[in-house]
């Protein structure tokens, strides 16, 4: 036995009798295999933090579409074009274009910062500088029956600043046409040179109803008009195949709201947003939107690294992405004070409200909770908490929810006295309500501080208008045509008052002066109208009439009064 045990002893050390070489070359295989196993593991983490460079083109943005007229029913168009556009440029793979909604958001805090819209410049001085932009482009579009006027601004940010105009017209054929034909026209400008065209497919018909449903007021989340507007996005889809990745971008968004209903989000709607936007990306790849969106779902998803390597692929695509960089922030460490520097430039960067924005109808205000710390920082900055009111103020306004835009308006004026803004939107409120009796007063008081604001003017001439002291609203309206003397308004509202002061005759001319310099002001054309028929000239006032309807079909004041007239013309003749 005590052999046995001996032997099997000597059996069991003979290992330590291996060669040197031996037991090197087993060391040496294992270290490479862990070596490799540990490379893979950093090569793959590195990749999903830090993705590969994606090289950005130079920087364009669609500031602006202006559809001056008609003004009524066209809004979808703005929104359509400049969107239209921005994907044009990025299928070109040559450009970082900024995302419509980001350029949305500045159109609006520049608009309110200078008092105008901006149609004429781009103010150079602003925060707006902080994108870096190689060009902007500016639309103001005209259309008269299939003719569209666009006149082009497409300033530069290089090193010697400037500013191109380009005028052209167009045919109102379909959508594909009219983009590749605006395409030529940047085509003028060498920055952007041989434009390739990508066809879409579209048709106005899909166009118009798709942005339509996009201007519609978001209805409250999962009640039964929720559940409709969700139907007609699915019939949507169904009616306009071409719109698939809009759509499809749309319902992720929908999905993605309805997440919120619970706290953390409802990951099997987040799982459904994802499908959608991975098929929106699928049809157009390397959108910004997309990534960032995705970066979103992820973040919510508590799921930090994809987040992260979401948005930094959205900001390689699209430099200034300001909510990819709000998303990179919030997962770039431990914690979201780790990113804090980005969070903080991302604010700047993308005007953030926490509510749905009016063009975008974007998901981010879900990120209210975890951005409070940074948001109430940033209201504590006087000049941002005011552009923040007025654009509340402007907001209800235009929605005539006339309480809480007087008091957007008033805390706005707290903030900044000196501005006459908030105190003439106050006023503008009351001239709304109709209650011209105690605005008058506060209009007045406002041109002694103010006397060469033209939007000051105007209104005061208004109210007087309004109060039947016609001859102060004429010299009120001229006055504002001496300080700006393409005012729309003031040219509008002139020749009204000159009919309600009997100067038909100073009308007359008037007006006929004015439908010859813009032919296209629908109003004009119905007061000089009016002005004909005062003078028994029934076939005039038909013309200018028709003219009037022309340029706005769907004015069935106008219609009626057309078809009033046409029969008075016909019992005269009979009656002759």
């Amino acid at each position: 036995m005590s052999r046995g045990i001996y032997c099997r002893k000597l059996r069991l050390s003979d290992k330590s009798f291996l060669p040197a070489n031996l037991i090197a070359k087993k060391m040496k295989n294992q270290f490479l295999r862990k070596l490799l196993t540990l490379l893979f593991t950093i090569l793959f983490f590195a990749a999903l933090l830090n993705p590969p460079l994606i090289q950005a083109g130079q920087s364009v943005g669609v500031l602006s579409v202006d559809v001056n007229y008609p003004s009524k029913g066209l809004n979808w168009l703005e929104l359509f074009l400049r969107e239209e556009l921005s994907l044009q440029l990025q299928l070109a793979d040559r450009f970082s274009v900024i995302t419509p909604d980001t350029m949305h958001r500045w159109h609006q805090r520049l608009s309110e910062k200078d008092a105008v819209k901006l149609s004429s410049r781009v103010p150079e001085s602003t925060a707006i500088t902080l994108l870096k932009p190689d060009r902007f482009l500016q639309l103001s579009l005209q259309k008269v029956l299939n003719q569209i006027s666009v006149t082009w601004e497409i300033s530069s940010f290089a090193e010697k600043k400037s500013r191109q105009i380009i005028q052209s017209t167009h045919s109102w054929n379909n959508p594909d046409k009219l983009t590749a034909s605006l395409l030529i026209d940047l085509e003028k400008d060498t920055f952007f040179g041989n434009l390739t065209h990508f066809p879409q497919g579209y048709s106005w018909d899909g166009i118009r109803n798709f942005y339509q449903w996009r201007l519609k007021p978001v209805p409250s989340l999962n009640s039964p008009k929720w559940e409709a507007r969700k139907g007609e996005l699915e019939s949507l889809l169904l009616s306009y195949p071409s719109l698939a990745s809009s759509i499809n971008f749309y319902k992720a968004i929908m999905l993605i709201k309805e997440s919120s209903v619970v706290y953390p989000a409802h990951v099997p709607s987040l799982n459904s947003a994802e499908k959608e936007i991975s098929a929106a990306m699928k049809q157009h790849p390397g959108n910004a939107e997309h990534h960032t969106l995705l970066s979103l779902i992820h973040y919510l998803r508590s799921e930090p690294l994809f987040a992260k390597q979401q948005a930094n692929i959205a900001d390689k695509l699209n430099p200034g992405n300001g909510m990819a960089m709000i998303l990179y922030g919030l997962t770039i460490g431990k914690n979201p004070q780790s990113g804090s520097s980005f969070i903080k430039q991302g604010l700047r960067h993308y005007p953030f409200v926490a509510e749905p924005s009016h063009i975008g109808w974007q998901p981010y205000h879900l990120l209210v909770r975890d951005l409070e710390p940074w948001l109430i920082s940033a209201a504590s900055d006087k000049s941002l908490n005011y552009e923040q009111l007025m654009r509340a103020g402007k907001e209800h306004y235009n929605a005539k929810r006339w309480t809480e835009a007087r008091q957007s308006f008033e805390d706005a004026s707290l903030l900044e006295p000196n501005l006459p803004d908030p105190a003439l939107y106050q006023v503008k409120v009351q001239l709304a309500q109709h209650d011209s009796l105690n605005a008058l007063p506060k209009l007045a008081k406002l041109q002694s501080r103010f006397p060469r604001h033209p939007e000051i003017n105007l209104y005061l001439g208004y109210a007087h208008e309004k109060l039947k002291n016609h001859h102060k609203a004429e010299n009120l309206y001229r006055r504002v045509l001496h300080l700006n003397p393409k005012h729309r308004k003031a040219l509008l509202r002139l020749g009204a008052v000159l009919i309600k002061l009997g100067k038909h005759g100073e009308a007359k001319s008037f007006l006929e002066s004015l439908t010859r310099k813009y032919p296209l002001y629908t109003v004009a054309w119905w007061n000089l109208g009016i002005v004909y028929l005062h003078f028994g000239e029934m076939e005039l006032a038909e013309a200018a009439w028709e003219e009037s309807l022309r340029l706005e079909p769907e004015n069935n004041q106008v219609r009626l009064r057309l078809e009033q007239l046409r029969e008075e013309m016909y019992y005269v003749s009979v009656a002759q």
